[in-house]
């Protein structure tokens, strides 16, 4: 619901009344490379994809709060962890085999291991004992935060089959793993995921009766997680800064380019203000914004108590991608579906420091509007004044979300949008 009136130009006049202009570069700062730079961004990107694989709790997991905790302490920021036990499944082999080749396949969580060499039973659209079931997920079936498992994929368990195979539909024809809801049970049986490029296929297969084999390998353990979350006391209310650091396979563009803003946002801060920062990096994104939810519960400071809360979501500055002649092509430019969300009080500022930059430069009033990803939960939770970036993108949650989904060019005006608006905010 919009705030009334006089409640947003309360909270204009607190921010004019605490607004100091940034002091001066100094002579170190002045000799420090820009940390906003599309190059300085761009190597932070592939660092962070280079780390492999980022699921909550996995060994790229950790190696990422690792980097995030030396970078941040080079900066001059006080660091802590904020660790959490989470249930990880380590897969081992995982695939589908139809007349003998292998097909893409990855879990969906939380999974049930099939036993050594999988499971092998005819294919069939309608499941039932002693079947393989198998169901066509419409695109973005499953992704949002928040959302419940594919009501397909629930019927299908229950129906009594030995496994279920998934299509994903994704723009691109690649496998899109699925987010889950947090500390989910186990399926009754193996739910694996299987690529859109695979789904004719797999229908002929199973209008046929032919039998498959589903191997779902892996083992489950419990790990810690950690919130990464730096602080530089200032004077006044502190800002908030925060990005999610898990995902899905590298997730390069997704949680990367996030990454890389985020990090020059605090590098520029730190080296050209003496504001009261915070900066935060959570895990646990994949299940439902996890380790986010933990640190508004505990650690963060109260919505009274913030000056303002910017969220940086996923795939923020992504190049757009498309099929041509059957390969997937980068596209000259960032996919349409770009949303810059703001409270009503920054909106005219919003849309000045994001001109010309697709999809942000008309944000969206946070006020009247519900948002998406990890915002909604923010202002859900009464942050305000609120600034958020989140995008859509066809290799969302896919293996092919590597490092040259962006480039330097694409980050650097996303990233001086926003330091466009601290400098005023």
């Amino acid at each position: 619901m919009a705030f009334q009136i006089d409640r947003r130009q309360a909270m204009l006049a607190g921010l004019s009344a605490t607004t100091t202009t940034l002091p001066a570069m100094s002579a170190r700062a002045a000799a420090t490379p820009d940390p906003l730079a599309g190059a300085a961004l761009y190597a932070d990107v592939k660092a962070y994809a280079g780390l492999g694989e980022h699921r909550t709790g996995t060994p790229g997991d950790d190696a990422t709060t690792v980097w995030m905790e030396r970078a941040l302490k080079a900066a001059g920021y006080a660091v802590e962890r904020q660790a959490f036990d989470y249930p990880v499944f380590d897969p081992g082999h995982v695939d589908i085999t139809l007349n003998g080749r292998a097909l893409e396949s990855f879990p969906y969580w939380t999974p049930v291991a099939t036993p050594a060499g999988g499971v092998t039973a005819p294919l069939s659209l309608i499941g039932g004992a002693a079947k393989i079931a198998l169901i066509d997920l419409p695109s973005g079936a499953g992704g949002p935060l928040d959302s419940p498992p594919p009501a397909q994929v629930v019927a299908a368990v229950d129906s009594g089959v030995l496994a279920v195979v998934a299509i994903t539909e994704s723009p691109l024809g690649e496998l899109s793993a699925l987010n889950r809801n947090p500390k989910a049970p186990p399926w009754k049986v193996p739910v694996v995921l299987a690529a859109g490029r695979d789904g004719d296929a797999l229908k002929a297969a199973a209008a046929a009766g032919r039998s498959v084999t589903v191997r779902l390998e892996g083992r489950s353990v419990t790990r810690p997680a950690h919130n990464v979350i730096g602080h530089r006391t200032g004077p006044g209310k502190p800002i908030v800064i925060s990005t999610p650091k898990s995902g899905w396979f590298h997730c390069a563009g997704e949680r990367g380019a996030g990454i890389a803003i985020w990090l020059g946002l605090a590098r520029w801060l730190a080296a050209t203000s003496d504001r009261n920062i915070i900066v935060v990096a959570s895990a646990g994104h994949e299940f439902d914004g996890y380790g986010a939810h933990h640190f508004t519960q505990t650690l963060a400071p109260k919505p009274a108590d913030t000056r303002l809360w910017v969220a940086i979501g996923a795939n923020v500055a992504a190049y757009d991608f498309a099929l041509e002649d059957g390969q997937i092509a980068r596209q000259p430019g960032p996919q349409a579906a770009r949303t810059l969300g703001v409270s009503s009080l920054l909106m005219d500022l919003g849309a000045k420091a994001f001109a010309g930059q697709r999809g942000y430069d008309k944000p969206l009033d946070l006020d009247a509007h519900n948002a998406p990803g990890e915002l909604a939960t923010f202002r859900k939770l009464g942050y305000r004044p609120l600034v958020g970036l989140v995008a859509g993108h066809p290799l969302h949650h896919t293996r092919r979300d590597l490092a040259d989904v962006t480039d330097g060019a694409m980050l650097e005006p996303v990233a001086r949008g926003l330091q466009a608006m601290l400098r005023e905010a």
